[in-house]
């Protein structure tokens, strides 16, 4: 009995230090971390702490559509593909309730009619030609904001989604 208890109470203890690691590597977790290596444009990152600094890269609206600001870690970058350039910006909220929020009101900004906040990924052609996508995983908002085609939208979102942590904290 007593060694089952001590199993029981090392078993916790072991889970309780697992989740807290977890916790610990969200809450380090940095914006350029989901920036996937392949097709960056050298020289091309920029640290987003406001909407003014994405509006001298690429202009989205006259709100703060996407709610950058001194609690987000946001990035913009050029990656090459096959088919030209494409733009995308990685942001991490405080919490993941607060990219939840932003991720819908971006979308229904941005994309069409049929965007659905409750999916969690959308790619489509936008009004300029360019293809544009987003997708949240936890506290990561990712946004390709202009690709040639589809191909290279999808490819882009999935990459960076693939290097963004799933872990969902409030």
């Amino acid at each position: 009995m007593r060694q089952a208890i001590r199993l029981a109470a090392f078993l916790a203890a072991g889970w309780a230090a697992l989740a807290a690691a977890a916790a610990g590597a969200e809450a380090a977790l940095r914006a350029r971390d989901v920036l996937p290596d392949e097709g960056l444009v050298a020289g091309s990152l920029a640290v987003l702490r406001g909407p003014k600094d994405l509006d001298a890269h690429y202009y989205l609206a006259d709100e703060a559509v996407l709610g950058l600001g001194r609690k987000t870690d946001a990035v913009l970058a050029r990656y090459r593909t096959e088919a030209g350039e494409a733009l995308l910006l990685v942001a991490v909220y405080p919490s993941s309730g607060e990219a939840s929020h932003v991720y819908g009101r971006f979308g229904r900004d941005f994309f069409s009619g049929s965007f659905d906040p409750a999916r969690p990924r959308v790619v489509e052609a936008v009004e300029s030609g360019d293809w544009a996508g987003a997708a949240r995983r936890g506290r990561v908002l990712i946004v390709v904001l202009e690709a040639p085609d589809r191909p290279s939208c999808d490819g882009l979102l999935l990459r960076a989604e693939a290097r963004a942590p799933a872990i969902p904290t409030s």
